[in-house]
């Protein structure tokens, strides 16, 4: 096996890692803000908003959700929010990485 190969499917890796991740992380935010807004079917939320190809789902429920207020987001789920947040950051990190990798090695 080539290198350039296996530095590739390591790479791919990294970068599918880090989407899961992305995916993962945007779903738990939407139940919890779902939750948080008294909606309906939270976790069908959460699955609808992660599904989709250009994301447009997310968008759809960010701006349906203006229409409710939050009704009782309490201090931990503030605080779980912004975890969250924060490993996304992570997850698109790992992604940016893996697609670079990928790139690099496709034109080495």
């Amino acid at each position: 096996m080539d290198l350039r190969m296996v530095l590739g499917v390591i790479c791919g890796a990294v970068a599918f890692a880090g989407a899961f991740n992305i995916m993962f992380q945007i779903y738990h935010m939407t139940v919890i803000d779902a939750t948080a807004r008294g909606l309906k079917h939270p976790k069908l939320w959460g699955i609808f908003t992660m599904s989709g190809n250009n994301s447009g789902n997310l968008l759809m429920y960010l701006i349906g959700r203006r229409k409710y207020p939050i009704v009782n987001m309490s201090e931990s789920g503030t605080r779980e929010i912004n975890r969250r947040k924060k490993a996304a950051g992570a997850g698109l990190v790992f992604l940016a990485v893996g697609v670079i990798g990928i790139i690099c090695t496709t034109l080495l």
